[in-house]
């Protein structure tokens, strides 16, 4: 399994995350599994702000294809991942913003 940690600047996030689709090892239809931070929300209900605990990122593993920054069916500076494909069509694409984006594993190549 190939993995890359994505801690840089946005430009050097880009970069990583397509040499991850592009290397010999990937296609533009490998199966990944991409973790990354979510927005979430703290306890409710009222509190003291300086007794307020951060409790840390929430981390989301999503699998799915991923479709390189610049081909169809891909979003500019975001990890693009597709539940299903069918030739040239797609089902329920997952975008998720470079920023957010922990580590990505290839965990599937295409047949």
């Amino acid at each position: 399994m190939h993995e890359t940690h994505v801690h840089a600047s946005l430009s050097d996030q880009l970069g990583l995350i397509q040499t991850v689709a592009t290397n010999q090892k990937t296609t533009s239809r490998s199966i990944v599994l991409v973790q990354w931070a979510d927005a979430h929300m703290g306890d409710g209900g009222w509190q003291e702000l300086d007794e307020y605990v951060d409790d840390g990122e929430t981390i989301v593993d999503t699998v799915g294809f991923l479709i390189p920054v610049g081909e169809p069916g891909s979003k500019d500076k975001h990890v693009t991942v597709w539940q299903s494909l069918c030739k040239d069509e797609g089902i329920h694409p997952m975008h998720i913003p470079v920023d957010m984006v922990r580590s990505i594993k290839v965990v599937a190549f295409p047949m």
